[in-house]
């Protein structure tokens, strides 16, 4: 049966022309340069799949922030989309608790593991999700892995001095050091120990309100996303939080709904789309009742179109789990509020490459991570550029992909308890 009139221009009206996106990074020193070339060039990647073509305009400084606009056709030669994609940074406070130097850094994994380890943190991610808890805690083991390895050599070196010659013992440490240190510096890279407990330790920070540039910057997103649902002939906002990034969208959003009680309700569709999430590393902290309370805002807000995109193999993320879920801790049971949260959706990566290919970006920790950003290489599956500049609404691009409910897969010792 043919559409009716009506139903044909209801569909027009869902169809987005305007755009604009708030897009907020993972603890990244590199700034909107870095990310504005990766969009560029992972956009023209795209449109060899899909046919559409995207064109990506340069970036242009926006007050603090830095923006580019992004023209979207097609392959079938409908109408084009226009957006502007906005960068928020924060790449500043990043550098500045950005610790340099292999001293410091083997501080800052010790100090910060052991806080995780103390307050029950650490505990409550390994029940949640195992490769997170991996992710955080093989730093830690990897010094002391590197540790035990030394002390051994010294000891085999002290035995072998104190029966034949000094000299003998002295070569046995140093031909034992060099491979130590090669083995130490590869799955130093593999899991990634640098950045994860950089960025693990600035978490530590925030939960206990010890970062107020940070805050005063959340406030400041905040009250740009309110100017940006009242501004004429945008059809959609659309929030972008990626890897710790999500943290900080989600505080945007709960702020923003604060200070403007019908932002779901202006004319300018209002989107969250988080990407990678790792918010149970700060939700989790016992300090962070604020962020609770703002994670609390969004699961209250019903009608917010909230996509949540995670996959099982990105170790550094939670994997389909609802994020929200922290906010009925202590709650009885029957007393505990039904729905709620993000709709929980997999990227599917392994549909959107050639089995080889998918392998290679599996083993690659760093790339599994930030592929969520990144060109596919199979037509009609998870596509980051027609959700960021296409024709469709975030929710119309997810509302025949079914939401996952229970993943409990990655789960130990029965879940977290609420």
């Amino acid at each position: 049966m043919a559409p009716t009139t009506a139903a044909m221009s209801a569909s027009n009206d869902k169809r987005v022309r305007r755009r604009h996106v708030l897009y907020l990074s993972g603890f990244d020193p590199q700034g909107p340069g870095h990310y504005h070339a990766l969009y560029a060039d992972q956009a023209a990647l795209q449109s060899k799949v899909s046919g559409d073509r995207i064109t990506v305009g340069p970036r242009q400084r926006v007050g603090r922030n830095a923006a580019w606009d992004v023209r979207w056709q097609g392959a079938d030669g409908g109408e084009a989309v226009d957006t502007r994609y906005e960068f928020l940074r924060w790449d500043d406070i990043v550098r500045q608790h950005w610790p340099r130097g292999q001293v410091r850094l083997l501080a800052v994994t010790i100090r910060t593991t052991a806080r995780l380890l103390v307050n029950g943190s650490l505990w409550r991610i390994l029940q949640t999700s195992w490769p997170a808890f991996l992710a955080l805690s093989l730093p830690a083991s990897l010094i002391a892995g590197v540790v035990f390895a030394l002390l051994g050599l010294a000891g085999l070196a002290w035995s072998i001095g104190s029966h034949t010659t000094a000299w003998l013992g002295v070569a046995v440490v140093v031909g034992g050091i060099v491979p130590l240190r090669a083995w130490a510096k590869g799955a130093q890279a593999k899991v990634q120990m640098a950045w994860l407990m950089r960025s693990a330790s600035v978490v530590l920070q925030q939960s206990r309100g010890q970062l107020p540039t940070l805050e005063e910057r959340l406030d400041q997103f905040a009250k740009r996303l309110c100017e940006l649902v009242v501004a004429p002939h945008v059809d959609e906002v659309l929030v972008v939080g990626h890897s710790s990034g999500a943290m900080l969208a989600v505080s945007v959003l709960a702020r923003a709904l604060g200070a403007d009680r019908q932002l779901l309700q202006r004319p300018a569709s209002v989107s969250l789309l988080t990407l990678g999430e790792c918010i149970p590393l700060l939700s989790y902290q016992p300090e962070a009742a604020k962020f609770r309370q703002e994670l609390g805002t969004l699961r209250a807000a019903h009608d917010l179109n909230w996509i949540d995109v995670t996959a099982p193999p990105d170790g550094c993320c939670f994997a389909l789990i609802d994020p929200t879920d922290v906010c009925e801790d202590g709650v009885p049971t029957e007393a505990r509020a039904s729905g709620g949260g993000p709709k929980r959706v997999s990227p599917r990566f392994v549909r959107c490459f050639p089995p080889e290919r998918y392998q290679a970006i599996r083993r690659d920790r760093y790339r599994c991570h930030f592929q969520y950003l990144m060109a596919v290489e199979v037509p009609g599956t998870y596509d980051y550029f027609a959700l960021t500049a296409g024709p469709r609404r975030l929710a119309d691009n997810f509302a025949h992909q079914p939401a996952v409910t229970r993943f409990t897969d990655f789960q130990c010792f029965g879940g977290p308890r609420r």
